[in-house]
């Protein structure tokens, strides 16, 4: 039986990664951004610019036939992107499932965001208007 380990370590091996400050460079050049967390995790911090698609409706957002397809992802299959998560493990996973629907140039960040963050590198408290999923409500922890 697989573990998601075993899922993201097979993803590792077709996937092309880059560290965090060739990541920062990329960002800095004005590559585009997707960020794969959850939208509480976006909303709590995110690389500014990213657009927000958690993992979960990945495939719909980016597939050219689905009518609730995110246009902001869709269409830009030949634009380079540098996919973000927590950690690097759904990003990992995600940058594969683009590759496999047809994006040209889709890069991991190894260690996520939260090696951004530890790096030091900028980030914003960013709006809903880049979100795939719009929370009604804020995430609250009673």
């Amino acid at each position: 039986m697989k573990s998601l380990m075993d899922y993201i370590e097979a993803a590792k091996q077709v996937i092309q990664e880059v560290s965090q400050e060739d990541g920062r460079a990329l960002v800095e050049k004005g590559v585009k951004v997707l960020d794969v967390r959850e939208p509480g995790e976006y909303l709590a911090g995110a690389i500014n610019g990213a657009i927000n698609v958690p993992r979960g409706v990945l495939e719909p957002a980016a597939d050219l036939n689905y009518p609730g397809a995110n246009p902001a992802l869709r269409d830009h299959r030949d634009d380079a992107w540098l996919v973000v998560c927590k950690s690097g493990g759904r990003a990992a996973l995600a940058t594969q499932t683009l590759s496999e629907m047809g994006f040209k140039n889709v890069t991991n960040l190894v260690g996520g965001m939260d090696g951004w963050q530890a790096a030091g590198s900028p980030m914003t408290i960013p709006s809903d208007e880049n979100m795939t999923v719009v929370l009604k409500e804020p995430c609250r922890i009673d």
